[in-house]
């Protein structure tokens, strides 16, 4: 398949290029130029803002046909906006990274229907953080654009080489003996291993699915068991607190239960993983590190 990455440089985004490469595709990256093409030689490279639509680099994009495009860089209506422009007569397939944030209360575990882009009105008067970016490019997108549409409704995502370093974080406070704080013990988490989300991309591009999709761990974990976790792969004990002061926020840090059911993916043929089985070794892997 010939495939267009808007994005692709930066963490699972990179790791998703990567094996689609491996699968024999044929893969352009577009993206701003801010770092060089660590896919020098294998993947080529297209010069691009793409939330610019006046950018020169879409004059490349747009010449070509592609089977699919993945867009890694989505966040606001603007930018589905131009995304649904740029391709309206060129492509079949697109695939876009969403997130876990456009669900909003107190559920146990999210399931796909729980929030419905179909539905749902944009209030131009409402600040736009990340959770309300990502529910706006779903609307824009699954109500007006011409081509097919996958999106991956992903929980936060960790591995050795997150940027964010938000397991680092913890593991960090722990290494150091600083106070972690939480909630309350018993809210219930989970979250997705980059490498799992990568192969998700690649699975759904691979077999033309359609649709949205929650892609986490198979199962959520207490607040309680993460911290036992921490303890068990650092060795050490964890200072923890647990404190409705919103100054004491973290990066796992929810005041209610925040994790995704992704059994729809799961009976379609995805293998999904437990959290146990990748966490505690990643926690492990960032101790060593450090």
């Amino acid at each position: 398949m010939k495939l267009l990455v808007l994005g692709g440089t930066n963490f699972f985004g990179m790791k998703a290029v990567q094996q689609l490469l491996d699968s024999g595709h044929d893969v352009t990256i577009a993206t701003r130029g801010n770092k060089p093409n660590p896919f020098e030689g294998k993947a080529m490279h297209i010069t691009l803002d793409a939330r610019d639509a006046s950018h020169e680099g879409w004059a490349e994009v747009t010449e070509q046909t592609w089977d699919a495009v993945f867009d890694n860089i989505c966040y606001t209506a603007d930018d589905a906006r131009i995304i649904m422009d740029k391709f309206k007569d060129s492509i079949d397939h697109l695939y876009f990274t969403s997130s876990m944030a456009v669900y909003s209360g107190d559920i146990d575990g999210y399931t796909e229907v729980d929030f419905d882009p179909l539905n749902y009105h944009i209030d131009p008067n409402i600040e736009v953080n990340y959770g309300e970016g990502k529910r706006q490019v779903e609307q824009v997108l699954f109500n007006e654009a011409p081509f097919k549409l996958t999106a991956f409704r992903f929980p936060i995502v960790l591995d050795l080489d997150d940027y964010t370093e938000r397991l680092h974080f913890y593991v960090e406070k722990v290494m150091n003996d600083e106070v972690v704080y939480f909630t309350d013990p018993e809210i219930k988490v989970n979250y997705v291993k980059g490498t799992k989300a990568a192969e998700s991309i690649v699975w759904a591009i691979e077999n033309q699915k359609e649709g949205i999709y929650n892609i986490s761990s198979r199962n959520a974990i207490t607040v309680e068991t993460f911290i036992a976790w921490l303890e068990e792969m650092t060795g050490k004990q964890v200072k923890v607190e647990y404190t409705n002061d919103r100054s004491h926020e973290s990066p796992f840090s929810t005041v209610h239960d925040q994790y995704l059911r992704s059994d729809k993916i799961e009976a379609e043929g995805f293998e999904l993983n437990n959290l146990e089985d990748w966490l505690k070794p990643l926690i492990q892997d960032i101790a060593q590190e450090g």
